[in-house]
């Protein structure tokens, strides 16, 4: 009996260490979903920001945000913010809605007369 008690506790263990949690599930989401539609583009998303920017909008939904890095490392880089909402649940991740926030700060902005 106490062999099966610890079986069941290694197990325990070992499916919480490859897990991570909804934050991670969602931001492992909105990464890949990202990928797609810039794919083609050199970019860099730091997956970790995504998950520690998680707020959770409902039980099973989450909005993220993170900085996306565009030619990294090159004379033309630049950084713009992703905003990702995905749903956990036991299946799994899904992307709701994505929207890269373009700023124009070094665009010089025309008023109307």
């Amino acid at each position: 009996m106490r062999a099966c008690w610890v079986l069941i506790v290694a197990n325990c263990l070992a499916l919480s260490a490859c897990g991570g949690g909804p934050n991670d599930a969602a931001a492992k989401a909105c990464a890949a979903e990202a990928a797609t539609r810039m794919a083609g583009k050199t970019f860099e998303i730091d997956t970790k920001a995504f998950a520690a920017s998680a707020k959770a909008e409902s039980p099973d939904t989450y909005l993220l945000k993170a900085p996306v890095t565009f030619d990294k490392g090159l004379s033309t880089e630049y950084k713009q913010v992703c905003q990702c909402r995905a749903r956990v649940d036991k299946s799994g991740a899904s992307v709701l809605f994505m929207q890269f926030d373009w700023e124009n700060a070094d665009q010089v902005k025309q008023t109307s007369q």
